[in-house]
């Protein structure tokens, strides 16, 4: 009895439109003998058509539910990563931070031109490194910097907005900045929001010719090092 009633709901339900899997899950019957019931209903163009269409809904919510499961785990592991990085740097020694400050300076720093100790980039906490680098490793003192601000001329109407930025981001005075230098060749990368774009800061030290040299010999040291 148990049995025919259970066929006669799938065989209902098919007619009204639902999936053989949509009949299973709602009788918890067998999809194959589901399936032996149903097979002599023709559904209509309008039920394929819906049918198709929830079809369709689940399996892109699968699929988002899939991405979300893929992006929760990727971000787990980005954190998981991120923290084993620091543990490995840990505490920096006096000479850690040295060595890391001649490194810098071999990749970003003025090498080929001129006596000048210079020093671009447009990352602040770059900048504060190379900062706090020459005042821990030479003594370099805030009041021997000579700093420039350089930034396309389509922010031209920024330039004492990005001054001041620098100025508070390092806190060294105005006073110590000299002209900022406009670019005049059409920015590479655009910004989604151009008012938070600070362009790059030179950083250069007066009469630095001298500790330059010595800097490059540090440098040289760290070539042939083993």
């Amino acid at each position: 009895m148990a049995y025919t009633v259970t066929k006669e709901k799938a065989l209902l339900l098919r007619k009204r439109g639902l999936s053989l899997n949509e009949i299973v899950r709602k009788l918890g019957a067998n999809k194959s003998t589901v399936s032996h019931w149903c097979r002599d209903i023709q559904l209509s163009k309008l039920q394929q058509k819906e049918l198709y269409a929830r079809s369709s809904i689940k399996s892109l919510a699968a699929l988002l539910k899939a991405a979300e499961g893929k992006r929760r785990v990727r971000i787990l592991k980005v954190k998981e990563l991120t923290l084993a990085g620091k543990k490995e740097v840990g505490q920096l020694t006096h000479r850690d931070r040295f060595i890391a400050g001649l490194a810098l300076y071999w990749s970003e720093g003025y090498k080929h031109s001129g006596e000048e100790v210079g020093f671009t980039n447009s990352d602040p906490k770059m900048i504060l490194f190379f900062i706090r680098w020459l005042a821990e490793s030479y003594s370099i003192e805030k009041s021997r910097l000579i700093l420039r601000v350089s930034i396309n001329e389509g922010h031209s109407h920024r330039v004492k907005e990005v001054e001041h930025y620098w100025s508070k981001v390092i806190d060294v005075p105005l006073s110590q900045f000299t002209k900022t230098s406009l670019i005049k060749t059409v920015p590479k990368k655009q910004y989604a929001n151009s008012s938070v774009h600070y362009g790059t800061l030179r950083v250069k030290v007066r009469n630095g010719t001298d500790l330059r040299r010595k800097i490059l010999g540090s440098i040289e040291q760290l070539k042939v090092a083993r």
